[in-house]
């Protein structure tokens, strides 16, 4: 009977515990009020926003996430805290504009809120349609502020999730507890690389190394790798450089309470920093318009999944169906897709009366029909394993739908295009030669500001007699890469090709200053050095023998540029001119990097049809020193 009634007490002392316990989280909640923020997730190929995190926030003292779930815990309401912030962000995402809507958020989850069998009762594609959303909108993005405790059973929870259509993000990678492991339990579609690895990774040689193994591991996974905490252009290069795609930092924007798009500067910038390392590639630029053709296409709400199977049926070449919302996409639907998400025992029964729409893809890829085709190969190849045969969507600037581009298009012209640019491509350096050189230029002269920058080496015969044609075409690779390495200092669009033996050429969308020329040469000459030997790099000079077998001493290898712009050619003239102008100007440069022993420029003086005027400027330090 004693036993009985101490059973009695302790029951009620913990009913009475919970209900305290609860009555302080709800006190919590109502005093911190979380509310979502929203920080980007930029597709640095594309310019434009891949998604978004969404954040919590909450009123002082709580403003911060620390502060809130660190009173939760505290007060033994770490679910509860969470499910107010989850509810708050589906609820605010719910009413976000329709520009927003078709966006992937990523909801912050922790392992044991994940494993809580609470959390698989309520959040479910049923509790989702219940806010209007659809399950691939949301990724489930994995914290890991504390180890995993049963991988097994979590991993389970991860495939119940993936087979329900949701996506998996695993955060921080690189830091916590169990990070491998962790990889191996969850296999996300989604890599967030831990900003401790990103944090001033362009000073650090052994984080490019583990950023460019990560990278690679990554891809061959088909995850797609995220960097977070970027602030900094140098530590975007970098990641660039390194085929990294997605990124999110405060470089692109401080987390706020509703979501953004990047501005046309920042989009500019970056596209200049992607278009860096493209630069020693065989240029293909032919844009997609030419291969798009408009399908079939059928509003919003406007047929149910019976009438879209009796469409496909009587049409046996139909692939596709674009959901238009207005004059903008608002879903895909495929063959495929839509007979896999209709099928099995219930399937009909259970969708046929049901609008198109709640099977359709809400995020397929849409490009610009700006676009080249080979950047477009690149966007689809790099997609999911199930969505790598849908077709590309095109549309016109101002997002209006123009029509669909198949797989098997584009990989037809990307296949036509590398054979036709590889055989004019310069097979040392790799750069594009005299056919595409002659289209930029032709291409250029339209604009009204524009400048054509002719390089060649001086000197360049005698280093082949002392060091020999293999180090000659080192010279030749050095060269080529210190005027790409030149080109996101020039005007954005700048492009370099190679004429063949030490002749290249920069075509430019502007006029270039002559601070940047000034560097451009001041790097070739230290650059070079590495490639001498220590007594020759000492005293400048060569000793060589002449064609009579005379002993001379000759300077250091330099680089001549000659300039040709807009502002001195005032009539239209013919791609031709420039060739003859550069001829004339690059011997009057040599003349004074031969006497100097430094590398230099010169911009055409003379104006079309005017008087000689031409003036030298060069770098300012030795070559030597």
């Amino acid at each position: 009977m004693e036993q009985a009634l101490d059973t009695l007490k302790n029951r009620r002392s913990i009913s009475i515990a919970e209900q305290t316990s609860e009555a302080g989280i709800d006190e919590l909640i109502a005093l911190a009020s979380p509310r979502p923020h929203f920080h980007s997730i930029l597709d640095l190929l594309t310019g434009t926003v891949l998604g978004f995190e969404v954040l919590s926030r909450g009123n002082p003292p709580y403003a911060t996430p620390r502060a809130m779930f660190g009173e939760a815990a505290k007060r033994g309401g770490t679910w509860e805290m969470e499910r107010a912030c989850r509810v708050a962000a589906l609820e605010r995402i719910a009413s976000l504009p329709q520009e927003f809507r078709s966006c992937l958020y990523f909801i912050n989850v922790s392992p044991d809120i994940f494993s809580d069998p609470r959390f698989l009762e309520r959040f479910t594609r049923k509790r989702l349609a219940d806010f209007g959303l659809d399950q691939g909108q949301i990724i489930l993005e994995i914290t890991e502020e504390k180890a995993f405790g049963d991988f097994e059973h979590f991993s389970r929870l991860v495939r119940n999730y993936v087979n329900q259509g949701f996506r998996i993000s695993l955060d921080d990678f690189g830091s916590g507890y169990s990070g491998l492991i962790s990889l191996v339990a969850t296999t996300p579609h989604y890599l967030k690389l831990d900003m401790a690895i990103v944090r001033d990774v362009h000073l650090h040689d052994y984080k490019q190394k583990l950023l460019k193994a990560i990278s690679s591991f990554a891809t061959s996974v088909n995850a797609k790798l995220i960097a977070e905490g970027v602030e900094s252009w140098e530590e975007l290069d970098v990641l660039l450089k390194h085929g990294v795609r997605y990124a999110q930092g405060f470089l692109f924007g401080q987390p706020a309470p509703d979501p953004y798009l990047p501005t046309e500067d920042m989009k500019r910038t970056i596209g200049s920093l992607v278009k860096r390392y493209d630069a020693t590639k065989v240029d293909l630029d032919e844009v997609i318009g030419s291969l798009v053709i408009r399908p079939m296409t059928i509003a919003r709400q406007a047929i149910d999944c019976r009438s879209m199977d009796s469409l496909f049926k009587n049409n046996l070449h139909m692939d596709h169906v674009v959901i238009l919302d207005g004059e903008e996409v608002g879903g895909l639907v495929t063959r495929q897709h839509f007979y896999i998400q209709t099928g099995g025992a219930f399937g009909y029964q259970l969708f046929q009366k049901k609008p198109v729409d709640v099977v359709c893809k809400r995020n397929p890829l849409v490009v610009e029909d700006r676009i080249t085709v080979t950047t477009l190969a690149k966007l689809a190849m790099d997609r999911f394993s199930e969505d790598l045969y849908d077709p590309a969507l095109v549309v016109d600037r101002n997002r209006r739908f123009l029509g669909s581009v198949t797989m098997k298009q584009i990989v037809t012209k990307s296949v036509e295009l590398e054979v036709r640019s590889a055989m004019g491509a310069n097979p040392l350096t790799n750069l594009p030669g005299n056919e595409l050189i002659r289209t930029w230029i032709h291409d250029t002269l339209i604009l009204p500001d524009y400048s054509i920058l002719y390089a060649d080496l001086d000197n360049f015969k005698g280093f082949n007699d002392v060091y020999g044609f293999l180090m000659g075409d080192e010279m030749l690779r050095l060269t080529a890469k210190v005027l790409a390495d030149s080109l996101p200092a020039l005007p954005v669009g700048s492009r370099l090709g190679h004429i063949g033996g030490d002749d290249f050429v920069i075509v430019c969308p502007g006029i270039v200053d002559e601070e940047t020329l000034r560097h451009l040469c001041g790097a070739f000459d230290r650059e070079k050095r590495s490639l001498f030997r220590p007594e020759h790099v000492e005293q400048g000079c060569m000793d060589i023998r002449d064609r009579q077998g005379n002993a001379v001493r000759v300077p250091l290898v330099t680089v001549s540029i000659a300039i040709v712009d807009s502002r001195r050619i005032w009539v239209d003239p013919h791609p031709a001119l420039f060739s003859v102008v550069a001829a004339d100007l690059k011997k009057k440069v040599k003349q004074v990097t031969r006497e100097t022993g430094r590398s230099g420029f010169l911009f055409e003086q003379r104006t079309y049809g005017g008087a000689d005027s031409l003036h030298y400027e060069g770098y300012g330090g030795r070559a030597a020193e």
